[in-house]
């Protein structure tokens, strides 16, 4: 099959990852990053969205960015005081940066599409890999209320796994980080392994943090 590749503006994200599905905001002041959605804003609204690799780097190249991002469509922007733009995206699907064609007035990219592999996962497998996931998600919110009443029923309704580990991702507070490993796996398989492996390290960190709190609590 003919790899599908696109030109288009290119945003460099610092400390966030944007995931096929997945409806955010942010804010940007950069001139790059400006000219970047005001030039999909004159065209057909996508924009590839990807994350540096370091935050801090102020003008970032080629190196500088994660191969991986995704495409996406630009639904809105605001303009704010201090040349501040509030941008509101959607991502769309997975795909490559290959090149950079040009980096003034603002970042332009060819894009290569890269969708989600084809895995044939046993039917009797794949309700196993489901259950284990809710049953991980059942013990993370017993150590985070805060998320088994406000993101855990969404999760819990859901009957299929690539969208039920594409939504855990999106919807639960993870550092960018590890979106952006889901995003760079393609595969069912690693795609589950990195969301219950993450689910597992996030209620050791809760465990650990409530037992300083109580050993602070005791010594006041």
């Amino acid at each position: 099959m003919e790899e599908r590749v696109i030109t288009m503006p290119v945003l460099a994200l610092r400390g966030i990852t944007i995931l096929p599905g997945m409806v955010q905001h942010f804010d940007i002041n950069r001139p790059k990053s400006v000219a970047a959605v005001e030039k999909a804003m004159v065209g057909d609204q996508r924009v590839f969205l990807v994350a540096q690799r370091h935050p801090e780097v102020q003008d970032p190249k080629l190196e500088d960015l994660y191969q991986v991002g995704t495409i996406s469509v630009v639904k809105q922007l605001v303009k704010l005081p201090g040349k501040v733009v509030r941008v509101l995206v959607e991502g769309l699907e997975r795909g490559e940066l290959l090149c950079l064609d040009s980096t003034d007035p603002a970042l332009i990219g060819e894009i290569g599409y890269l969708g989600q592999e084809t895995e044939n996962v046993d039917r009797i497998v794949r309700e196993a890999m489901i259950r284990i996931v809710r049953e991980k998600l059942e013990e993370y919110g017993r150590v985070n209320p805060k998320a088994a009443k406000e993101i855990l029923p969404n999760l819990m309704g859901i009957q299929d796994l690539g969208e039920l580990l594409d939504q855990a991702a999106i919807q639960l507070p993870w550092d960018y980080t590890i979106r952006q490993s889901i995003l760079e796996h393609g595969s069912l398989t690693e795609r589950y392994e990195i969301v219950v492996k993450t689910l597992t390290m996030e209620m050791e960190i809760f465990s650990i943090k409530k037992e300083f709190q109580e050993k602070v609590k005791a010594e006041i």
